[in-house]
């Protein structure tokens, strides 16, 4: 009897092979019984699904059979959390349905290798399991076709197999492979003095050796003769390009200018680096080429108004260099193709989403691999570079980001993410007392950016805990959680506002190209538009009494702050001088506004017209949203990515700053309710990220 291959369940760094019935991390074997396993199956075959406890009680054991099934079932869900490093009270991955049963909430990765076979334990009846692997068969299929023009010698490789190159407990990202495909150059960030910088590892061994020490420093690339790593470094808001020898030593400076994205390419002839740089007095930023020799640069790419061009990579013979293009909120981009020494680029993607990480080229040059959330969670794709339609690359999971083809070899590098964060609320007048903080929502994923109700029984939020980043409501302590949104597709939210009678709300969303303001029901229902011009618009906030509706607009050219009526109509401009995140004073005279997306200061005007000017020296941001406004003063993060940020608050009346409370982990996304007695903020729980190995790439 001929036994065909069973899929095999990949969600985060783990995986579940059915056929073997062994459950992996970063794929190493784990111990777990098998009703464990039995447990984690039934779950991942209906994700984001109730599974009941009669169902899992008829899975698990035949009708006559005598155990106690509830202290049965009891003690397999705890072994597969212990084994998941999951917790009941804050879920990554199964959430407890009280007296009802099970969900599986973190993104799943689908089965992709075949027909589903017989387990090695008690088998699954449901058809669901037999439909998602016929349809990840065909899938597979056409991926296969896709690869055709790989070559007859590369048909012979041995199947795709994904393999572990680093398994740190912080972070290792960045990933570069060298030349001959042996050896991976990584960014290392870690809490511990002296251990982030830029490593190098040979695949297949543990050792690794740091060539660099310091916590800024990003994205390392590979000389062409594989003999040096250049990198980007971010010290006293100078961005930097350095290169070193891959054997450790001196570091050579080759560039200092303004902050700008860290991504380089060295060229296939060793004698340019491209990178991005901000361009002069304008809020575009560009591709551009650096000499190795002697060091001048030259200019390649012409943003548009707000645009930025980033992520540069040469392709295999010099020829061509393919870059991303993003609007100026980051959230709209998609890959472009040029000639290397400049010229025209070509728009190879048009999904309209974000594109986290650069692209990479295959070692052909016939497609480029890259990462993009535009069906889900992001993961891997793979797209001609004649255009077509983008296919995914098999077997590497969700959460896959930064890309490497190694020149020689069948190889591909990249970074898997593993994260999660929550909600917190904290009662300022309890503050030195254990209750002053308290949890709203956590799920497997990330839930930020949220705001409450004007009555303060509400919260609304952002949250991918389904897999898109959509619009939730809920009761302030968590409970009767509402999904409002369901956009689907590469279309996400971004963060919503409470309507000052807490009937409506704001969002912005893609809309074609471009972002637009949308209005809805507090109660969920069909989001209307407010803005449907050529030119993107995020951020909404409300006027105090509900007639308009702020946001920032790139309508002039760069990002300003504008209004416009909230049932819609004509939009007014409001500042003249940059401002990317508006909210109007208790009064209703004044808005204060974020001036930059990034590194920005606090600044106001009054909204009958007057000087734009900044509210204190003391209020300087990490990223514009990491502040709120209170009808006395403001709340605001300085260093948010410190382990232990400091919330503070610059008081109106008496111009001083304050420190409020110190937090156990990162934060951002601060909300306060209006007078002051309660702050909101997104809590980073878990992140780790390594590198893993795609072998035998086609």
């Amino acid at each position: 009897m001929t036994t065909k291959p069973a899929p095999t369940y990949r969600f985060g760094i783990f995986e579940l092979d059915l056929r073997s019935g062994e459950l992996r991390r970063n794929g190493s074997k784990l111990k777990i019984q098998e009703q464990s396993l039995q447990v984690l199956a039934l779950l991942l075959a209906h994700p984001g699904e109730p599974v009941t406890r009669d169902e899992l009680r008829n899975q698990l054991w035949p009708a006559d059979t005598f155990v106690d099934f509830d202290h049965s079932i009891n003690a397999a869900i705890k072994r597969l959390r212990e084994a998941l490093s999951d917790e009941a009270e804050n879920p990554r991955f199964i959430e407890t349905l009280p007296r009802r049963g099970y969900r599986f909430i973190a993104p799943v990765n689908r089965p992709s290798d075949g027909a589903p076979t017989s387990w090695t334990g008690n088998k699954f009846p449901r058809p669901i399991v037999y439909m998602i692997a016929l349809i990840a068969t065909f899938a597979v299929l056409a991926g296969a076709a896709w690869f055709y023009f790989s070559g007859s010698d590369e048909s012979k490789l041995p199947p795709l197999r994904v393999v572990p190159v680093t398994s740190l407990s912080d972070r290792a990202e960045d990933a570069s492979l060298s030349p001959d495909g042996n050896v991976v150059a990584f960014r290392r960030s870690s809490d511990l003095p002296d251990v982030s910088g830029i490593y190098i590892g040979q695949i297949g061994s543990d050792h690794l050796l740091q060539l660099t020490r310091d916590t800024t420093d990003y994205s390392p690339v590979w000389s062409p003769d594989g003999r040096f790593v250049a990198f980007s470094r971010y010290a006293n808001a100078v961005h930097e390009i350095y290169m070193v020898s891959a054997i450790g030593g001196t570091e050579r400076k080759l560039r200092s200018g303004a902050p700008a994205h860290p991504p380089l390419s060295w060229s296939p002839d060793g004698k340019f680096i491209a990178f991005t740089a901000k361009d002069s007095n304008q809020n575009t930023y560009s591709i551009n080429l650096l000499s190795v020799e002697n060091l001048e640069t030259r200019k390649l790419t012409e943003p548009g108004a707000e645009q930025q061009d980033w992520g540069p990579a040469f392709s295999p013979d010099g020829k061509e260099l393919a870059f991303v293009r993003t609007n100026g909120a980051l959230n709209m981009a998609d890959i472009f193709i040029m000639p290397a020494n400049g010229g025209a680029p070509r728009r190879l993607t048009f999904d309209n989403t974000v594109i986290p990480t650069p692209p990479t080229w295959t070692r052909d040059g016939r497609s480029i691999v890259f990462s993009s959330p535009r069906t889900s969670i992001p993961t891997l794709w793979r797209i001609p570079v004649s255009g077509g339609s983008p296919v995914q690359v098999p077997q590497v999971g969700v959460v896959t980001l930064h890309p490497s083809v190694s020149p020689n070899g069948h190889r591909l590098a990249y970074d898997q993410i593993m994260g999660h964060s929550s909600i917190w609320s904290i009662e300022l007048a309890k503050l030195g007392k254990r209750d002053a903080r308290g949890l709203v929502t956590a799920s497997a994923g990330f839930n930020w950016a949220p705001e409450f109700s004007p009555d303060g029984k509400r919260i609304v939020f952002l949250s991918d805990r389904l897999g898109r980043m959509e619009v939730w409501t809920c009761n302030k302590d968590g409970s009767d959680l509402i999904r409002l949104t369901n956009l689907g597709g590469a279309t996400s939210a971004g963060p919503p506002r409470w309507s000052p009678d807490g009937q409506r709300i704001a969002f912005d969303s893609s809309l074609g190209e471009h972002n637009a303001i949308f209005v809805m029901k507090a109660e969920g229902g069909l989001a209307r538009p407010l803005t449907q011009d050529a030119s993107d618009n995020v951020n909404p906030s409300w006027s105090r009494d509900g007639r308009w509706i702020y946001f920032t607009s790139t309508r002039s050219g760069q990002w300003q702050i504008w209004k416009m009526p909230s049932e819609g109509g004509e939009p007014l401009q409001l500042t003249k001088q940059g401002g990317f995140r508006a909210f109007e004073s208790a009064d209703g005279m004044v808005i204060y506004y974020a001036k930059a997306p990034s590194d920005p200061d606090i600044w106001r005007v009054q909204l009958s017209g007057g000087q734009e000017s900044p509210v204190s020296p003391r209020i300087h941001l990490q990223q514009w949203r990491d502040w709120a406004l209170a009808d006395n003063g403001i709340f605001f993060f300085r260093e948010r990515s410190a382990p232990h940020p400091v919330l503070r608050f610059f008081d109106f009346a008496k111009a001083s700053v304050g420190d409020v409370a110190t937090l156990e982990k990162p934060g951002e996304w601060i909300s306060a309710s209006a007078d002051g007695k309660f702050v909101l903020y997104h809590q980073l729980d878990h992140e780790e990220s390594n590198i893993m190995l795609l072998e035998n790439f086609r």
